[in-house]
């Protein structure tokens, strides 16, 4: 029962904009399906059928499709939303509610977008798709942009202090402590332990100080320039950031490669789609702005 509510308190949320989409509720029951196995109930004059509730579905994200399908139980919820909606709406018309300036206005807006949407729909569904041969022929013209950075997987010790506010006094003690560390790792220590023993770093002190892979432009480029510039096994010296002082041991490198055509097609493909949609809708706005003659004020 919980999760049928959750589930109501979801469809809330985006049903008024539903049912405008996909069920007419000036229907009445003349204009329905004769068979009268298709309808699934009758408010005053008005029928729900299972046209209409399969319209709703399919205007629902997919999560939701897939819930409904299969749970007779969220139909019927479903079914009583949609009965309780119309009867709150003809209640609503009863009352003049829908002849309000404020209320025509939000309608209004709510029809001039869904139109907008379907209109857009159908004009993308006439575009034809991106072929391999453009997404080859762009990856060899563009292949600067499909390469995989340099990165560099390290641990580190950090002794934290805040080097923009803490004292002079107070950065020299962060630095002899940093100094000390490096000087037991020099003498054989597991950098490992000492860093679950001394490091100020919560994330990663618990994984023996691990930061995992890393390319320059993720870290602070005091921190990225030491660890950089250190090969596989190497430990740096005390390294001063914002944070404070580090000591970072590279435990693994790998370089800067080219991603070949089939790693970088799915990239291309979005990219092309993407631009072929924006290419279409600015032509297409382009043409309307012109043909109903849009004027534009400056907003003050």
């Amino acid at each position: 029962m919980k999760k049928v509510c959750v589930f109501v308190i979801c469809l809330l949320s985006f049903m008024a904009v539903v049912l405008m989409a996909t069920w007419d509720i000036g229907y009445a029951a003349e204009k329905a399906d004769k068979s009268t196995k298709d309808v699934l109930a009758k408010v005053g004059n008005k029928v729900i059928t299972k046209q209409d509730m399969k319209a709703v579905i399919a205007a629902m994200p997919p999560e939701y499709q897939i819930s409904l399908q299969s749970n007779e139980q969220q139909q019927q919820e479903l079914l009583n939303m949609l009965i309780d909606t119309q009867l709150f709406a003809m209640e609503a018309k009863a009352k003049k509610i829908d002849k309000e300036k404020a209320i025509v206005q939000r309608i209004d807006g709510i029809v001039t977008s869904l139109l907008a949407q379907e209109y857009m729909k159908r004009k993308f569904s006439s575009i034809g798709k991106v072929t391999n041969k453009e997404i080859e022929s762009y990856y060899n013209t563009h292949k600067s942009e499909f390469i995989d950075p340099s990165m560099v997987k390290a641990q580190h010790i950090l002794v934290k202090v805040d080097v923009e506010t803490a004292t002079p006094k107070e950065i020299a003690v962060a630095e002899a402590k940093a100094a000390s560390i490096k000087k037991e790792l020099e003498g054989g220590a597991d950098f490992s332990k000492l860093a679950e023993k001394y490091s100020d770093d919560p994330g990663s002190k618990s994984r023996g100080g691990d930061l995992g892979f890393f390319t320059k432009e993720q870290m602070v480029p005091e921190f990225s320039k030491a660890a950089f510039s250190l090969k596989k096994g190497e430990i740096s010296q005390p390294v001063k950031t914002p944070f404070g002082f580090h000591i970072i041991k590279v435990t693994d490198i790998q370089e800067e490669k080219q991603m070949d055509f089939k790693e970088s097609t799915p990239s291309i493909q979005s990219l092309l789609e993407k631009q072929r949609g924006k290419d279409v809708m600015e032509k297409e706005l382009d043409m309307l702005k012109q043909k109903y003659k849009v004027s534009i004020t400056k907003v003050k």
